[in-house]
């Protein structure tokens, strides 16, 4: 016999208290969170005063299980936290970094047994700015970095004045500095001494100096619903570039001018690209790894790493992969901290 289901009221998203978001959703003390999210579940929720809570047992049709996640997903604590990828050489590429674009490197970590050495770059502590992660693999000098990935975007006071600090520290300058097509605003292209490009883009004094991360996707409208699902991120605006043959969609988690923004490029007609092996990953805080992973596989994504303590660094995370390949890890914010020494 099927069991009877009390009839309830799900939470309006406008009824929130944005004080409280990390903790609207709050089923730890109830169930196992292994299990928060699980198509089957073993109880109704009932939502009081801060929560939804465990109130009676019986199966949650998957529509039900499915509308409170993604609502938790879009009020979970979110920030883009760094970007990492690998170089052949780290004392050249930190010395590019510095001397070129004015970085300053704010931690390092070596890792002798798993043979691999993280330094973190930036303009800004980490618990409050975006910055790079540079991987460097012991014995591995080069990676390819595929036709992919795009560019990382940097704002600068002064574009003509950063290319000619990188010209005269012998960097490629692929594109001189001029007007963006189809507006006022200024930028330049130049590539870092593995071949990562950077866009400089002529702004007022930003926040987030490092305030975009380009890739290449072979169906926006597919991307655009993965990263709004899966990632909790915002469509911040589209636009549509007919003389160059493709449409751009910029997502994040606030606006563009105060947060860094992960910049989707479709080419007209094409659906596949090769990803490479240089550039890695997004890292995102998260209040709860566990429960982001079931978000994740609710939305349709693919979790490529289930939730849990990174082997000798014990911060708990969960990683995914979008459509197109493309990398995504999730970090718990708690840990996160602890890590950059902000706790």
């Amino acid at each position: 016999m099927a069991s009877s289901i009390l009839p309830f009221t799900l939470p309006s998203l406008s009824s929130f208290n944005p004080s409280q978001r990390p903790y609207l959703f709050h089923l730890r003390s109830a169930v196992p969170q292994s299990q928060n999210f699980g198509l089957k579940a073993s109880r109704l929720l009932r939502q009081d005063d801060n929560c939804i809570n465990v109130m009676a047992s019986g199966n949650l049709s998957y529509a039900v299980t499915q509308e409170h996640v993604l609502n938790w997903v879009k009020q979970d604590n979110r920030r883009m936290l760094h970007v990492v990828y690998r170089v052949g050489d780290l004392d050249r590429t930190i010395r590019f970094y510095a001397e070129c674009l004015g970085m300053k490197v704010l931690r390092r970590r070596d890792m002798p047994e798993q043979k691999y050495t993280n330094v973190f770059l930036g303009y800004g502590q980490e618990h409050a700015h975006f910055v790079i992660e540079l991987t460097y693999n012991y014995g591995i000098d080069s990676y390819g970095i595929g036709n992919g990935f795009g560019h990382f975007g940097l704002a600068v006071d002064d574009v003509s004045r950063t290319v000619d600090i990188v010209r005269v520290k012998g960097g490629k300058i692929t594109r001189e500095p001029g007007p963006v097509r189809g507006r006022s605003s200024v930028s330049a292209l130049i590539e870092d001494p593995d071949g990562y490009t950077f866009e400089l883009l002529e702004r007022p004094p930003s926040p987030e100096p490092l305030c975009q991360v380009m890739l290449r996707v072979g169906d926006l409208n597919r991307s655009i619903k993965f990263y709004e699902k899966a990632c909790g991120m915002d469509l911040l605006y589209m636009r549509d570039n007919p003389e160059s043959k493709s449409t751009i969609a910029m997502m994040g988690y606030g606006p563009e001018d105060k947060n860094t923004v992960l910049e989707l490029t479709y080419n007209y007609g094409v659906t596949e690209y090769d990803i490479g092996d240089a550039y890695a990953q997004i890292a995102i805080g998260t209040n709860d790894v566990y429960r982001t992973a079931e978000a994740i596989k609710l939305a349709g994504g693919k979790v490529t790493r289930e939730p849990g303590p990174v082997p000798g660094i014990n911060t708990k995370i969960t990683a995914c992969v979008d459509p197109d390949g493309w990398k995504t890890v999730f970090v718990d914010n708690v840990d996160f901290l602890r890590d950059c020494g902000n706790l």
